[in-house]
């Protein structure tokens, strides 16, 4: 299943980004798949099931931000088992009087409306995109001669033409947030 892409045309424009009306719905396409995949977790809202080792009494879930709780147990001998009196505080998942090792969270995560940062930055890209030279991240090598001065350019200099720049890993990081080892088993997704 394809999911939809992070930016549209109408956005593209209205960032300044001038991209070819035939072309662009592929751009942004491209640019989407190379963000959601440099991002490590999902963007777009989807339902997970991770299985977590409690810190005392709190739980911190796995790729922020957290749209809903749906359910939590506490799991022992691989059997899950409903807990109450549990609640979110925004940050971490509160299980008062639990005394579980490994609780069982089923909760939606992503954005329902996504950071224009998260949206202009997927526009940047596909007119990056739009402007990579055919087949450089393919491999394809391109010379340019003038007199005797002569460049090469090939994949192995612009490695990084097919995905995210530095400065836009920088910037992705900073609409998702830090990103921390949490010692999660997805179950299900």
């Amino acid at each position: 299943m394809s999911l939809p892409p992070l930016a549209t045309q109408a956005d593209a424009t209205g960032y300044g980004y001038t991209l070819d009306p035939a072309t662009a719905d592929a751009l942004l396409n491209r640019a989407s798949v190379r963000i959601r995949r440099a991002a490590g977790q999902p963007i777009t809202p989807s339902v997970v099931t991770v299985r977590l080792t409690p810190d005392g009494d709190r739980l911190r879930l796995p790729a922020p931000p957290v749209i809903e709780i749906q359910s939590v147990k506490s799991v022992v001998d691989d059997v899950a088992t409903d807990l109450t009196g549990w609640w979110w505080d925004g940050e971490r998942l509160r299980l008062p009087d639990c005394t579980t090792t490994l609780a069982e969270v089923t909760y939606q995560r992503g954005w329902t409306t996504l950071p224009g940062g998260l949206v202009e930055l997927t526009c940047q890209v596909a007119d990056r995109l739009a402007k990579t030279p055919v087949g450089m991240d393919a491999g394809i090598r391109a010379r340019e001669v003038v007199g005797e001065y002569s460049e090469t350019y090939a994949a192995e200099q612009t490695q990084t033409a097919g995905d995210l720049l530095p400065g836009e890993l920088t910037a992705l990081r900073r609409e998702l947030g830090g990103q921390a080892e949490y010692g999660a088993w997805v179950v299900s997704l």
